[in-house]
């Protein structure tokens, strides 16, 4: 029998585990709570907290009706991301990591993202690349375009890895840093470096765009030194 006051936590660790190695696939059925009753010798309370836990974490969801019960959740991009992108803004908030933090693991990411999204990229990507910030078309830009921007040279990769790493980063800094201190930012010369970036793309030069990547990263690195960030 598991002891009482660490009951759920076990028994949640436990499926969690047959979770993570596929004895319970993505989008399939756990056993009944009868069934999950007998296999841990607990309670139905223990099987309700347990199943609550892993529900908090996404990793299962209840379902209503003849066909229903408890499902192990398909895991999409937007959601891991999501979660990523709550832990890294905590984690910047507490002072655990830095902006410095941030932006080293944007080198690391966005820099290759550049040259994959060169060789990659469909008419497509850059149609969106193209819509996703105004100064591209000689139009009026904002610190918010200029996110969707870097988000759609990672999404041209076409790496959803790379997506949900990625993007969240670039999400949590925004958030600490704020579009206050961000909008002092937005001007000639992340226009010129947009301009550029999307030209390198277009030609398919993924050394080209890994280089203006690296190159822009390092100046809105600078700029956050400069503002004490």
């Amino acid at each position: 029998m598991v002891e009482s006051k660490t009951a759920y936590a076990v028994v949640a660790e436990k499926i969690r585990r047959n979770i993570l190695d596929g004895t319970f696939a993505p989008g399939s059925r756990l056993p009944s709570d009868a069934d999950l009753r007998e296999t841990y010798a607990v309670g139905q309370s223990t099987i309700r907290e347990a199943l609550r836990t892993l529900s908090s974490e996404h990793l299962v969801k209840s379902v209503r009706g003849v066909n229903g019960g408890t499902f192990v959740t398909i895991p999409t991009v937007g959601h891991l991301g999501s979660q990523l992108e709550v832990g890294v803004t905590l984690l910047a908030s507490s002072d655990s990591i830095s902006i410095d933090d941030l932006m080293e693991i944007r080198h690391i990411t966005e820099v290759p993202a550049a040259g994959y999204a060169a060789s990659r990229r469909t008419d497509d990507d850059l149609n969106k690349l193209r819509n996703s910030d105004p100064s591209l078309r000689s139009e009026e830009s904002s610190f918010s375009s200029h996110s969707t921007f870097h988000q759609q040279i990672v999404e041209a990769a076409h790496n959803p890895l790379l997506e949900v790493v990625t993007i969240p980063l670039f999400n949590a800094l925004q958030n600490i840093v704020g579009e206050a201190n961000a909008a002092a930012n937005i001007g000639t010369s992340v226009s010129h470096d947009h301009s550029a970036l999307f030209d390198a793309i277009v030609r398919r030069d993924s050394m080209a765009a890994m280089s203006l990547m690296r190159q822009h990263l390092d100046s809105v690195s600078e700029y956050y030194r400069s503002r004490g960030l």
